[in-house]
């Protein structure tokens, strides 16, 4: 299990020092598929709905489907290939990485023993961390949009490490109909934003002025 979860801190990191927002939307797609991954070599047996639903939110909707819609929007509007996650200097990427060491010496205190449960803990909380890292540190919608849903897969990997105790049918529809209304809502706002202020903002790196 542990090298799937470094796995997935390498798809965290790398978009963050690579100014593209195409990396962003591919490391977005390695999180959900990373994420079904990992759920799957917990319950390899795949036996249930509950299951199965779990599945399809981290494949088709978090792996497949937002990477996807996102990308539609950005293409047809011709969005510059620049974009940085956060601002491209020392102390920003310094920051990261002190907050990745954090989530790791957090994990140690919390959990004592080494293991895949200590790992799972250092990198959601990591996850987490960064993802609220690009939202205090960028305003650019394409940006926003990109710390928020790697709060949702945070979140969802700090799930995966919990009690695999049975949730609930509803209550996992309920959350992947959530995560899929989110998606349709940030498709729907880039789609609209240009057309509010196509002279004063990009969609990717917001206003300019």
């Amino acid at each position: 299990m542990s090298p799937l979860l470094i796995g997935y801190l390498g798809v965290i990191l790398v978009p963050l020092f690579v100014a593209s927002w195409r990396l962003s939307l591919v490391g977005l797609m390695g999180q959900g598929l990373l994420l079904a991954w990992i759920s799957y070599r917990l319950d390899p047996a795949v036996d249930t709905v509950d299951v199965w639903v779990s599945l399809v939110d981290f494949v088709v909707v978090r792996g497949l489907g937002a990477p996807i819609a996102l990308y539609a929007v950005l293409r047809a509007q011709r969005a510059s290939a620049r974009n940085d996650v956060m601002p491209p200097n020392l102390m920003s990427w310094t920051l990261a990485i002190v907050l990745v060491l954090v989530a790791f010496r957090f994990a140690d205190l919390i959990v004592k023993a080494p293991g895949d449960d200590q790992t799972f803990v250092a990198v959601a909380t990591a996850a987490l961390l960064l993802g609220f890292l690009v939202l205090a540190t960028q305003t650019g919608p394409f940006s926003q949009m990109m710390g928020a849903l790697r709060i949702e897969n945070a979140i969802a990997l700090f799930e995966l490490g919990g009690p695999h105790d049975q949730e609930g049918l509803g209550l996992r529809i309920g959350q992947t109909s959530l995560v899929v209304t989110t998606i349709l809502l940030f498709r729907w706002y880039l789609h609209t934003l240009p057309r509010q202020a196509a002279a004063k903002a990009s969609a990717v790196e917001g206003p300019t002025s």
